[in-house]
């Protein structure tokens, strides 16, 4: 059960991840044109939503037993929603282009259509289009076990082989959540506190990393429960790739960090016997909409 739930992870975080047409080719002549601070304008906004999909989907409840052996197996899907100021940057002509001139271009996520524009004897600066991504989604297995006083450990693990020239996928994620309700009787609301750590790397040309904290409260009646969460977080995000250009091999390396995001997360799930189902919406930098299934092994 617990290979085919990664398994059929894996094919959802293909479907969406690289649904954009980041073929190694394309990839390829991409960072070999940005390689500048053009570059992270380009591709901030790839960084800002990568991260809020991470940090996203790790809760949707509050309530944890101060004792007892407590397993879950998840799929957490998120979609990071591409704001209209997240499509275009301002961009600066480089090299010996004249006049030197600044434009709004699109971003990774913009109008595909170039921009150009025109210099000094009839010459022209051509910035490339983006691939026009409206929404952002990625896919990954998350595994909750507890608990001891009140406190769950929480794990995403996921390795794959690609098969082609992007090389291997890793995801690596570890928290904690802790009760703190426990230290309040007869309080009518559960409350947790979740702190998580996770990496994601790409063969040799993509590492990513993401920090979240916070806090969460739920209600549940029946099968409903009702849960909302405030937190922040941060991500940072490594692009490393070598390219064959017409003066031989050459390194191409550059981060980027997402500015630090106050999240609010509300939601809404059912506990069904052995199974969950639940959905949410954070609002942040980069707004989420989260929907998740889980079985309570």
């Amino acid at each position: 059960m617990t290979k085919r739930i990664v398994n059929f992870s894996y094919l959802l975080f293909l479907v969406t991840f690289l649904s954009l047409p980041l073929e190694a080719q394309e990839f390829e002549d991409l960072v070999s044109r940005y390689t500048s601070d053009n570059g992270k304008g380009y591709l901030q906004p790839l960084a800002d939503t990568f991260g809020a999909n991470l940090n996203s989907g790790l809760f949707h409840s509050a309530r944890i037993p101060f004792i007892g052996i407590n397993i879950e197996l998840s799929i957490e899907t998120s979609t990071a929603l591409v704001k209209d100021e997240q499509k275009t940057f301002t961009a600066t002509t480089e090299g010996l282009f004249e006049p030197v001139q600044s434009v709004e271009v699109p971003t990774i996520f913009g109008e595909s259509a170039p921009v150009t524009v025109s210099g000094i004897g009839g010459t022209a600066y051509a910035f490339p289009g983006g691939f026009d991504v409206k929404r952002f989604p990625v896919a990954v297995p998350q595994l909750t076990i507890g608990s001891i006083m009140g406190t769950q450990a929480v794990v995403r693990y996921m390795k794959i082989d690609t098969g082609d020239d992007l090389g291997s996928l890793k995801i690596l994620g570890y928290g904690v959540r802790h009760s703190i309700s426990q230290y309040l009787p007869l309080f009518p609301i559960d409350i947790a506190a979740t702190f998580f750590r996770q990496s994601f790397k790409l063969g040799d040309i993509v590492e990513a990393n993401a920090t979240y904290f916070g806090v969460q409260g739920s209600i549940r009646k029946n099968i409903l429960e009702l849960y909302a969460g405030y937190g922040y977080g941060v991500s940072s995000l490594e692009v490393n790739y070598d390219y064959e250009g017409a003066d031989g091999p050459e390194n191409i390396s550059f981060g980027l960090d997402s500015e630090g995001s106050n999240r609010l997360t509300v939601g809404l799930g059912f506990n069904l016997m052995l199974f969950n189902l639940h959905a949410d919406f954070t609002m942040g930098q980069s707004n989420v909409f989260g929907i998740g299934a889980g079985l309570k092994l």
